[in-house]
């Protein structure tokens, strides 16, 4: 048997119950066969420039890359005068708990300048805020765009669910205020969510993200509730299909993915992922959960899914936000996941510390099968974490890893005052706790963040949004190296217009190779836009290879330091 220790919380008290969780293996059964077309595609952004290939690319395992870890340093910079500046909502009642885990912001080039902008959600008080980003100073223009409704946000995702190549906008929302789903007409947002078939019955729904499972062609939308009562098999309302008509239909159970997906009576999911996690070709799902429960789904490749957590493995507690990345430069992705660190409890809360282990990293071994490498990684104590991002910060060609934290008035431990947590790679997915060293200083309630470059400096900057005063925060990058680095958009086939779930390759003229896959993730309660980042260490240029969701393969060589746009050949 396998136990668990389980938290209820409020702002007063945690109270502590037993519960026992069930481990269940299933069978893999994974082989597909992609026979590659090569095209290729000119970047734009910098002028990015390519050539066709007759070659078809490899299906061996990539050769492990772990260059030397860079002794450059890492800076960052509070900004306090971005344009950022949102006064914050709080809950009316001292024990409102499921408020104070809402809010979050979302990330993406909704104009289509070159800068990503923002949107910022949450609060009974206070409407959604959309700032544009003009290069690098924000101005808030919520009202002008139509998302300034007054609510209970929570979770916000872009995706263009009608193929028109323009960003849509879903809103989650908590204590039974209403979710949107909002259509991008020519610029104004129009709520949709009526039309589009969105009913919900969960009084809170944390996170979304967007993500063509069934590979149709049409991005289909997936949401996380915490807290809802929910028996294993019941309807989650967890996954809505996108009928190709602005229309979306509930196929969680049809999915598989209601099944099992509960472990208890509750639904205590939080922040959802996509990742081709087995090497297939589709998105497999990983949902980080509340109370040890989270779950990964294989995608059957044919519109359902089955779950396949190893519970001998996937052993996190409190999971909360989650980070997917390529740590380890082998090639495929691995599962970062906060989660409670507290083993400093005494007496009688022996038993609590013992189950409040930290952040877990779940290295892919190649197949789709993951290891708990946690210990010794030096990622496990980020106090009471949350939203959580991987970037390569110094542009090393090592993933770093940065999250917020925080709590109030807990029975595990002091969380009110914690410091963000900054991760710092030193090869060999192992990492170093650098958030004082290099100015990540803010205590304050962190929930949601952001990472991605503002400014187009070449560089990764930070933005939280904290539920606590001093709303939102930006952290600019003000690392100084001679690193390089590369941007990169893609535009996708037919109703996939950003490309997510496509796999873009770097390899350098030293041999090092760098892998990332576009959007399907959530940080939780936030979502980072669709543009991959790679640090390039000293190298001046590299190929880039992009692997489509329907087996084409795009092929350029591009020197560094820009941004490159690589387009799907039927677009072009």
């Amino acid at each position: 048997m396998v136990y668990s220790m389980q938290y209820y919380y409020t702002t007063d008290f945690l109270h502590v119950r037993l519960m026992h969780v069930m481990s269940q293996i299933f069978p893999r059964c994974h082989h597909l066969i992609v026979v590659l077309m090569i095209a290729i595609s000119a970047g734009g952004c910098g002028g990015g420039s390519g050539s066709v290939s007759s070659e078809s690319t490899s299906s061996a395992m990539p050769v492990q890359n772990n260059p030397a870890p860079s002794e450059a340093s890492v800076t960052f910079t509070r900004i306090n005068d971005s344009g950022l500046s949102r006064p914050y909502s709080t809950a009316e009642k001292k024990d409102d708990t499921t408020p104070f885990l809402s809010g979050g912001l979302a990330a993406a080039d909704v104009d289509k300048n070159g800068f990503v902008d923002l949107i910022v959600v949450g609060g009974n008080s206070q409407p959604n805020h959309f700032y544009f980003n003009e290069e690098g100073v924000f101005v808030e223009s919520g009202a002008n765009l139509g998302v300034d409704v007054i609510n209970w946000g929570s979770g916000p995702a872009f995706g263009d669910i009608d193929g028109d190549g323009d960003l849509d906008l879903f809103i989650g929302a908590v204590e039974d205020d209403p979710v949107y789903l909002f259509e991008n007409r020519e610029g104004v947002f129009v709520d949709i969510t009526a039309s589009a078939g969105i009913a919900l019955t969960a009084e809170n729904t944390m996170s979304g993200t967007f993500y063509d499972y069934d590979r149709d062609g049409f991005l289909d939308l997936f949401l996380t509730h915490w807290d809802v009562g929910r028996y294993s098999g019941q309807d989650t309302e967890t996954v809505w299909r996108n009928n190709g008509d602005l229309t979306f239909t509930n196929t969680s159970i049809d999915t598989g993915i209601a099944d099992n997906l509960i472990e208890g009576t509750t639904d205590w999911t939080f922040t959802p992922n996509f990742s081709d996690i087995d090497g297939d070709g589709d998105g497999d799902l990983l949902m980080t959960s509340d109370y040890g429960e989270s779950q990964i789904y294989r995608n059957n490749d044919d519109g359902t899914f089955t779950r396949i957590t190893n519970r001998d493995v996937i052993v996190d507690q409190n999971g909360m936000g989650a980070a997917i990345g390529d740590y380890d430069n082998d090639g495929d992705m691995d599962w970062f996941v906060t989660s409670i660190h507290n083993l400093e409890l005494t007496g009688e809360q022996d038993d609590i510390a013992r189950t409040l282990f930290g952040n877990r990293l779940y290295r892919n071994d190649g197949n789709g099968a993951f290891s708990d490498i946690s210990n010794g990684t030096g990622i496990a104590n980020g106090g009471w974490g949350w939203g959580a991002c991987a970037a390569d910060f110094d542009n090393d060609g090592l993933l770093d890893i940065f999250h917020v934290n925080g709590w109030i008035d807990s029975a595990l431990g002091d969380f009110t005052a914690d410091r963000l947590r900054f991760y710092h790679a030193t090869g060999n997915a192992e990492f170093r706790e650098r958030s004082a060293v290099v100015g990540l200083d803010d205590t304050g309630q962190g929930r949601g963040v952001v990472c991605f470059d503002i400014e187009r400096d070449g560089d990764i900057d930070i933005v939280i949004s904290n539920n606590s005063d001093e709303h939102l925060l930006l952290y600019r990058n003000d690392s100084e190296n001679e690193n390089h680095y590369l941007s990169v958009r893609v535009v996708g086939p037919g109703g996939t217009s950003h490309g997510i779930g496509s796999h873009i390759a770097i390899t350098t003229p030293d041999g090092e190779r760098q892998v990332r896959e576009m959007g399907g993730k959530n940080n939780y309660v936030s979502h980072n836009p669709y543009e991959v980042h790679f640090g390039l260490a000293e190298q001046t240029q590299a190929d880039i290879t992009v692997t489509w969701t329907d087996g084409l393969v795009s092929m350029q060589t591009v020197q560094a330091d820009q941004q490159v746009t690589v387009t799907h050949p039927t677009r072009q």
